[in-house]
């Protein structure tokens, strides 16, 4: 008898926990400020993720208002790797533009040194 007592006292107790997204929020949206702050508005490639982001936050604030905290979460995670990408993206891209640039400006004084 007792062991059934537990049993449902355990069912009860894991049937009306709720899962708290706020902290999934949070970090969805920081990454998809992270990625902006990174440039990845001005890199297409990056710009594609950070939309994707973007989508995945909307519908998990939808799933949140409508009361599905743990579908939200899967999406509030997608919309923090897209942007996590995004991120990685446009500091890949601006890094290498900038290593282009020190390129043709290494270029460009060995030609004026005759080199």
């Amino acid at each position: 008898m007792r062991l059934i007592a537990v049993i449902a006292l355990g069912a009860a107790v894991s049937g009306c926990s709720t899962v708290d997204p706020s902290p999934k929020l949070k970090a969805a949206n920081d990454a998809i400020a992270a990625a902006k702050a990174a440039g990845a508005e001005s890199v297409p490639a990056a710009n594609d993720l950070l939309t994707q982001a973007n989508k995945y936050l909307g519908t998990a604030q939808n799933l949140i208002k409508n009361g599905d905290p743990t579908t939200a979460i899967r999406n509030l995670n997608l919309a923090a790797a897209a942007a996590g990408d995004a991120k990685v993206t446009a500091t890949e891209a601006n890094q290498r533009a900038r290593a282009d640039q020190l390129s043709a400006q290494i270029a460009d004084l060995k030609a004026k040194l005759g080199k």
